[in-house]
């Protein structure tokens, strides 16, 4: 007979669900939930009985507390469907907070583990944290093997926080921590990585192994207290998630948790930084359930990418604590790959009927499964992780490259050489924007189109090139009198030359200098690729509207 010590201890709780079945409903004829929610139970939503949402499995364990039926593989099979996201629980009113399906499905596990009613694979997971510290059976040894230089982040004795990488940013989704570590390293911050740096552990308590859990956690602790930082950052939700919440009732330290968008918030704030994408994008951002309805974290990675300027952020139906799960939680992932990518592909879905371009998330777990359900028929659509989207985007200091070669006056060499000095004057252009300059001893000499020097600058990734001559296809052509050119190069800032630069355009003199230009692509195109915010500022455009 399997004794369920564990589940017995929540049987008030069992016996509270009024079986209204919002927790499974599709939410237009909701009259009881908190919201109308569209299906709220990711794993019903694919295979569609109610065996698989809340009301469903809290049925079910009522029944086999009653009856102690006997346990098969189907059964030890339907246990672990449950994604663990606690979306359930968002619809519930039974009693304040809903009834914590996670919870009981946590306990019906552990008594499943406690009774020798354990799948292969979870066995397999179990023997490979504890002989090679971490779940996918990969050598420890090679952790860090794709971290450049990583050493010196083992000995940074001025680091004041510890960068928490996980196991699956160690050995499967390297490009987050790769753009985590970018990030942190062009923000100035100086950081610990823990040579020996343990699996947390998390899959073992979310398969029911209590005992083996507890023993990691106290360790885990013990071993990063002895390292004397304080601040701990996780660019994974699932390890943030389960040194915040699940260590805490073994945590006697006085450790400090964040979630990488939590710390970066904080920093921002203090320290500002620009973002911009090279295109317009349409974003939005999914929230991870360790993060989100598991740990509260909702609002800083979306005021992290209200950052980035050049992008138009969406909010989807469901979101925030009323997200749907990706599908690869509560080890559904491992357990059930094949449902777990149906989930991601419904919530891929979500984000593509509302035209978004790239979907956003915050945890790794999601971001590999919402890239493997992405649809066959979407377009122009990726998933990417935040720290990914804030390396990409954060807007760094220039560099320029300015050839001398082949000028034929004193002044274009002034103009390029100044310009040089000021790449972020071209900051707003996408990479690949090719503009010429073209210089005019007289308004004349423009007319019969007698032209005294030239060059052009390309916009490249991490700054500007100036090249004398024209380019062979360049996106416009500015013209300039050789006596705005001496008043240009001797403003000090972008916005100053910006400023004057207008001033020459919008009310040009034979005298003073002025401006001109032609363009060689369309208005819109133009503006898209970033021309039309210096346009702006330089008040030749009263907003971008103007030229479309």
């Amino acid at each position: 007979m399997v004794k369920y010590s564990e589940l017995e201890k929540h049987t008030d709780l069992i016996q509270i669900c009024a079986k209204c079945g919002d927790c499974g409903s599709s939410g237009t004829q909701l009259t009881t939930a908190k919201r109308h929610v569209s299906e709220p139970c990711p794993v019903k939503n694919v295979l569609g009985f109610e065996a698989y949402d809340a009301r469903g499995r809290i049925l079910i364990m009522k029944r086999i507390l009653e009856n102690n039926f006997k346990i098969d593989k189907k059964f030890l099979d339907w246990a672990y469907t449950c994604t663990e996201c606690g979306s359930c629980r968002e619809t519930c009113l039974a009693i304040e907070g809903g009834i914590d399906t996670p919870l009981l499905v946590d306990a019906l596990r552990e008594d499943l583990v406690n009774n020798n009613y354990r799948l292969e694979k979870h066995e397999q997971i179990l023997e490979s944290i504890f002989e090679k510290n971490n779940p996918y059976n990969e050598p420890s040894e090679e952790r860090f093997g794709f971290i450049e230089n990583v050493e010196k982040y083992y000995q940074n004795e001025n680091a004041e926080c510890i960068l928490y990488i996980g196991c699956t940013e160690s050995y499967r989704q390297q490009n987050i921590a790769l753009a985590t570590i970018e990030l942190l390293n062009h923000l100035e911050i100086e950081f610990l990585i823990v040579k020996d740096e343990p699996c947390c552990g998390s899959i073992l308590k979310r398969y029911g192994y209590k005992n083996e859990f507890r023993s990691i956690a106290e360790s885990n602790l013990k071993q990063l207290e002895e390292k004397n930082i304080k601040k701990v950052i996780f660019p994974c939700a699932g390890c943030y998630r389960t040194y915040k919440i699940d260590y805490e009732q073994y945590n006697n330290t006085d450790l400090e948790f964040y979630h990488l968008t939590e710390f970066l918030e904080d920093f921002f704030k203090e320290n500002p930084y620009g973002f911009k994408s090279q295109t317009h994008k349409k974003i939005s951002y999914h929230d991870p359930c360790h993060l989100g309805r598991h740990a509260g974290v909702y609002e800083a990675p979306r005021n992290l990418l209200r950052l980035i300027e050049n992008t138009t952020f969406i909010e989807l139906d469901a979101s925030r604590n009323f997200s749907h799960c990706c599908g690869a939680g509560g080890g559904v992932k491992s357990s059930n790959p094949e449902l777990a990518i149906d989930m991601a592909e419904r919530r891929n879905y979500e984000a593509l009927d509302k035209s978004v371009s790239i979907f956003v998330t915050a945890c790794p777990f999601c971001e590999r499964n919402l890239k493997d359900g992405i649809p066959e028929d979407a377009k122009e659509f990726k998933i990417v992780d935040i720290a990914e989207i804030l390396s990409e985007t954060i807007q760094k200091e220039l560099s320029s490259e300015v050839q001398s070669f082949g000028v034929k006056s004193k002044i274009c060499q002034q103009y390029m050489d100044y310009l040089g000095q000021y790449p972020e004057i071209f900051s707003d252009l996408v990479s690949g924007s090719d503009m010429d300059f073209a210089i005019y001893e007289s308004f004349d000499d423009f007319e019969e189109e007698k032209i005294m020097d030239a060059f052009h600058v390309i916009r490249k990734n991490e700054g500007i090139e100036i090249i004398p001559g024209k380019a062979d296809e360049a996106d416009l052509e500015l013209a300039l009198s050789k006596e705005a050119i001496e008043k240009l190069i001797k403003t000090k800032t972008k916005s100053d030359y910006a400023t004057l630069f207008g001033n020459f355009y919008n009310e040009p003199s034979f005298t003073e200098g002025w401006i001109d230009f032609l363009l060689h692509k369309r208005t819109k195109t133009l503006i898209d690729m970033g021309y039309g915010k210096f346009a702006e500022t330089a008040g030749i455009l009263e907003d971008e509207e103007d030229a479309l």
